[in-house]
């Protein structure tokens, strides 16, 4: 499929055919790098390739020069992606929002100052799906923590825990890893 949005004209449609209902909802992993490790000078650097053809990153750079990303491993049906896209016509703009909500369990000392070096941050994120895609959202311009609620629960059988929302605001939308990237991401990621 072509992704070429240059002349603004709709160049081909959705056909349902086969199997649609093979797909899960849901995030099983999280890998966040520090924003300026990834992209240098408010512009892509060499960190990571972006095709404008497809809309994926299909590369990302390993070895000395390569950033860190650090995997958030997700309890099952609790985390998610969203992006949000909100056009205004009369300003000829589209703007799209990415969030993650990762939920940590367990109150703890460490986690509590994960998740404020986190807030203090500017970050990148590559989302893992049920469906073993790789999402990277903040490429451009970076996510920030713009929301934290940290509970004991009342209840035995409450979230004692902590929800992060990560929020960006892009001029593209987030961008699926090809295999080849997803290859590359997993080489650098650590806990």
């Amino acid at each position: 499929m072509s992704y070429s949005i240059t002349n603004c004209t709709l160049s081909e449609g959705l056909n349902l055919t086969g199997c649609t209902k093979n797909n899960s909802g849901g995030v099983s992993a999280v890998y966040i790098a520090n924003f300026k490790e990834v992209v240098t000078g408010g512009t892509q650097s060499a960190k990571f390739t972006y095709d404008s053809t497809t809309g994926e990153i299909t590369d990302i750079v390993t070895g000395a020069t390569a950033a860190t990303y650090y995997q958030f491993d997700t309890v099952k049906e609790t985390s998610s992606l969203s992006e949000a896209i909100a056009v205004n016509v009369q300003n000829g703009t589209i703007v799209f929002t990415p969030t993650v909500s990762l939920v940590m369990n367990k109150l703890e000392t460490k986690q509590r100052n994960l998740i404020h070096m986190l807030s203090l941050g500017l970050l990148i994120c590559v989302v893992k799906d049920n469906n073993d895609n790789y999402w990277m959202v903040g490429y451009n311009k970076g996510m920030d923590v713009t929301a934290v609620e940290s509970a004991t629960g009342t209840a035995f059988g409450d979230r004692n825990g902590s929800t992060l929302t990560i929020t960006g605001k892009e001029a593209k939308p987030m961008a699926r890893l090809s295999s080849a990237a997803v290859a590359k991401l997993l080489a650098v990621a650590t806990y």
